[in-house]
C-alpha cells in the first residue's frame, strides 16, 4: 500500500437499493446480454450490494484513485474483490 494513500470505511447501508442504471450498468460489464438474460440481473443486484470480503479496506491513492486492500494478504486490486466472484457466477448460470 502506497504510504501516502488514505484508508477509508466501507459505509454498509442495510437499506441500499441499487438504482436500475446502476445494475444495468453492473450487469454490462459482467458481460450480460441485457436482452436474452434479463432473468439473470439478480447476479448484478447482489454484486452490487456484497460488502467487502474481511481484511479488505477501501483505500484512496494519492491521485485520488479507489482502490481495495488486504491488509491480511497485502493484496491491492482496482476493482472490488467480489468482482471476479460475480463474473464466474454470471459465467455458471448463464
Amino acid at each position: 500500500m502506497d504510504p501516502e494513500s488514505v484508508i477509508l470505511e466501507e459505509e454498509i447501508d442495510e437499506n441500499y437499493e441499487p438504482s436500475e442504471e446502476e445494475i444495468i450498468d453492473y450487469a454490462k460489464w459482467l458481460g450480460m446480454d441485457l436482452d436474452a438474460e434479463s432473468d439473470l440481473m439478480w447476479i448484478a443486484k447482489e454484486g452490487l450490494k456484497a460488502p467487502l470480503p474481511e481484511h479488505w479496506k477501501p483505500c484512496k491513492s494519492p491521485t485520488g484513485d479507489i482502490y481495495y486492500f488486504n491488509f491480511q494478504s497485502g493484496e491491492s486490486v482496482w476493482d472490488h474483490p467480489c468482482d471476479e466472484y460475480y463474473k464466474k457466477l454470471y459465467a455458471t448460470e448463464k
